[in-house]
């Protein structure tokens, strides 16, 4: 009986060591191996193919990160493209200069926060389609904007009057302000 249970603990161990995945480093650790990292990651909202200098690295599904390690001394273009396409979302250049831990973040398509300062509530609009109405001295955004110009226009909810309207161009995943006076 003793033979027959030493071989079953053994593969059970076994077993558990090879289903329990490798923990990651901490993207915050010192490199006391003398390498550099980048961390990767996704917060734009769906997958997204993470390429380096050109080169498909992996799909990076959303809220994950992925750490490529050993990354040479260089300038290395990073990459974020619609899955399966050649459709690049956003890209950056990061010039690793040093062994240590760099990290990217592919960010969410860019918002607006539409600020009223006004003491008066406002219908906003863009691009001709009425979104919200919007309170004295409040502040509401407007989500996953579209790249391209859009034409924002804020009108008085009491009289239907406009009373401002500007274009912002969104050009860059980053996120926009229009003040409302």
């Amino acid at each position: 009986m003793k033979n027959t249970i030493q071989p079953l603990a053994f593969a059970l161990a076994l077993a558990a060591a090879l289903l329990v995945p490798p923990a990651c480093k901490s993207p915050t650790s010192s490199d006391a191996d003398g390498e550099a990292d980048i961390t990767v990651i996704n917060d734009f909202g769906s997958a997204v193919d993470i390429y380096m200098d050109g080169e498909l690295r992996f799909t990076l599904q959303d809220k994950w990160r992925i750490e490529i390690d050993d990354v040479t001394i260089a300038e290395h273009l990073l990459e974020a493209k619609q899955p399966g396409t050649q459709a690049v979302i956003v890209s950056e250049r990061i010039d690793v200069t040093e062994y240590a831990d760099y990290a990217w973040t592919v960010d969410d398509p860019p918002d607006i926060d539409v600020i009223n300062s006004r003491d008066e509530i406002l219908s906003i609009f863009m691009d001709g389609t009425f979104l919200f109405e919007l309170g004295e001295e409040e502040d509401r955004w407007i989500t996953d904007v579209a790249f391209g110009s859009r034409l924002l226009q804020a009108v008085s909810a009491e009289t239907g009057r406009p009373v401002a309207s500007a274009t912002i161009k969104i050009e860059e995943y980053k996120d926009y302000t229009w003040t409302i006076e």
